[in-house]
């Protein structure tokens, strides 16, 4: 039994070029993945998505967990097996940035999507919230796993001492970065599942991770295998081990079949 971790966007799924959004994985892809776990080893997904964003054309695969939020989240077989929340004073103190500054967040949790700040003419596709009762009323558990900006923001994240100081940042696209608890990374998070796997399943074998971008690079560099879409960073290209075709050309079923998996 082995173990493979898949990003989701822009490694098995490719979006719409000019919007940005929708999730489209190949038939090619969809069929390696299948074909992966009917041989008996286990597909787990590593993303910076909430679980209730995960796209549909990757809900109907047989994915048995989970990295979630860039590594805040694992579930194995719908099971929290580890969580590293943002604190709720570091919340507050995002907020207050977006107060102080303008600087847009948006605040994803496992309740759902908030948004604070200057949108600068972009669709979040949130509810717009000001201070922490604003938050609490969309997420009343406050269980928050990431905030996210966009690249016209990023003079003021490198003037906030605040977001430096207590958040971990990842690009995990061009025009988009991704702040966490500090210290949280799929990799932590990746190898608590694998923990909880070899507990349930006996020790796997191969560990092999697929991803494109800097928020993928701790993982890539803790994992057997570590394999990196053609359309990766050169940052995350340069800790492959196999650097594959394009999501575009069926990058992970080249890679699966490379290694022998098809």
């Amino acid at each position: 039994m082995d173990i493979a971790f898949f990003d989701i966007d822009n490694t098995l799924t490719s979006r719409d070029p000019v919007t940005g959004w929708g999730s489209t994985i190949s038939e090619a892809t969809a069929e390696a993945i299948m074909t992966f776990c009917m041989e008996g080893n286990v597909a787990l997904l590593s993303t910076g998505r909430a679980p209730q964003g995960v796209p549909a054309c990757i809900q109907e695969l047989p994915f048995s967990g989970m990295v979630a939020f860039d590594g805040s989240l694992a579930l194995f077989e719908g099971e929290r097996i580890y969580e590293r929340f943002i604190e709720k004073e570091d919340l507050a103190a995002a907020l207050a940035v977006t107060r102080e500054t303008g600087m847009g967040l948006l605040f994803s949790g496992l309740e759902g999507r908030a948004f604070a700040g200057n949108p600068h003419d972009f669709d979040w596709h949130a509810e717009t919230i000001a201070d922490m009762a604003g938050l609490r009323k969309l997420m009343p558990s406050l269980e928050v796993g990431k905030l996210a900006f966009r690249h016209y923001d990023i003079p003021a994240y490198r003037a906030s001492a605040v977001l430096r100081e207590r958040f971990t940042c990842y690009q995990s696209a061009p025009d988009y970065f991704e702040l966490v608890h500090k210290g949280v990374g799929k990799d932590v998070a990746a190898h608590a599942l694998i923990d909880a796997i070899a507990q349930k399943k006996g020790k796997p074998g191969r560990v092999l991770a697929f991803g494109d971008s800097a928020n993928d690079i701790p993982l890539l560099r803790s994992v057997d295998l570590p394999v990196v879409m053609g359309n990766g960073t050169d940052e995350a290209k340069g800790v492959a081990a196999y650097v594959t075709d394009d999501v575009f050309h069926d990058g992970v079923a080249h890679a699966l079949a490379h290694f022998g998996y098809l």
